[in-house]
């Protein structure tokens, strides 16, 4: 299967940047360039549009006591905000409802970092539960973002993205583009700010084909990003042997590596659903490499190191 990565260059092997197969590598956007190069690490994927507005508006930004948020113990959103605060010179607190006592004695990953970056860890599934149901009202000097990294603003950085993206799709002569979908707010304001002509794909790696759909409903009068399915769905964050096998693939075929947790359930779609893809189209890489980690740790326990799979990406 033929197909065209827009993607971070420090996630290419050197064969393959010194190869025909990626025609452009994407820099930093022009709406962060005060921003040191350091926190790219941390800030990186989706979650660098979902911040633009405040990374953008960096120094005139009011002072708040502290950042509270929500979600998984190896969540890009939370090293993303975590690596905000910091740049803010603000608190940044997080929930959880829940840690494995081999992450409370070692964190790793994205735990690790956002750490690293000062973040002050909360385990309290009480405290999760009501911020899940958007019953905890933040004090006037402190902001809130949801799941994912969701604020009033994260449509901001999309009409960059949609720009850049478009653009892209011009320049290559493509008219599709797919990401994956967490809480779908990354893919819907994507589809909004993208040039007609260019459909936008995703697949529910989060929540199901209903999920997004209530998502997509929640902006009327918008364009909509198509919602791919397939069989099974993956549960959230749980080990499949066929998308272990799969990452091999992807690896040997491509030389690129791929987030665990949302790229590789994408890609098992994408493979399902080869007849909706029938010219050159776009794949937008989910980063997340670091959250990864522990994942890749869990892989290896129960089913080996990666070995040559028997799932072949060829047309």
């Amino acid at each position: 299967m033929d197909f065209t990565l827009r993607i971070e260059s420090s996630l290419l092997s050197p064969a393959t940047l010194s190869g025909n197969r990626i025609v452009k590598t994407v820099p930093a956007p022009s709406f962060c360039p005060a921003i040191p190069a350091e926190y790219f690490n941390a800030i990186e994927g989706n979650k660098l549009y979902k911040l633009a507005y405040y990374l953008e508006n960096l120094a005139s930004l009011p002072p708040i006591k502290r950042i509270w948020s929500y979600g998984s113990a190896q969540s890009n959103a939370m090293l993303a905000l975590s690596a905000l605060a910091q740049l803010m010179g603000t608190e940044f607190h997080y929930v959880l409802p829940y840690l494995a006592d081999e992450l409370k004695a070692k964190p790793k990953g994205n735990l690790a970092m956002a750490l690293k970056h000062g973040m002050h860890m909360h385990i309290d599934s009480a405290l999760y539960r009501r911020m899940t149901h958007q019953e905890f009202v933040p004090g006037e000097d402190e902001w809130i973002f949801g799941e994912g990294g969701n604020s009033l603003h994260a449509g901001h950085g999309f009409e960059f993205m949609g720009r850049e993206t478009s653009e892209a799709c011009n320049t290559l002569g493509l008219h599709q583009v797919f990401l994956p979908s967490g809480t779908g707010i990354s893919a819907r304001h994507l589809a909004a700010a993208m040039q007609q002509d260019i459909e936008v794909v995703t697949t529910p790696v989060y929540g199901d084909t209903h999920y997004l759909e209530q998502v997509f409903a929640a902006q009327p009068g918008q364009p909509k990003p198509t919602i791919l399915s397939s069989q099974p769905h993956y549960r959230f964050g749980s080990l499949y042997r066929e998308l272990w096998e799969l990452q091999a693939e992807l690896v040997a075929e491509t030389g690129i590596s791929f987030d665990l947790l949302y790229d590789l359930p994408a890609w098992a779609c994408i493979l399902q659903n080869r007849q909706h893809f029938t010219q050159p189209w776009l794949y937008l890489h989910q980063g997340g490499m670091h959250g990864s980690a522990t994942m890749r740790e869990r892989y290896i326990r129960m089913f080996g190191a990666e070995r040559p799979p028997t799932i072949r990406l060829a047309s």
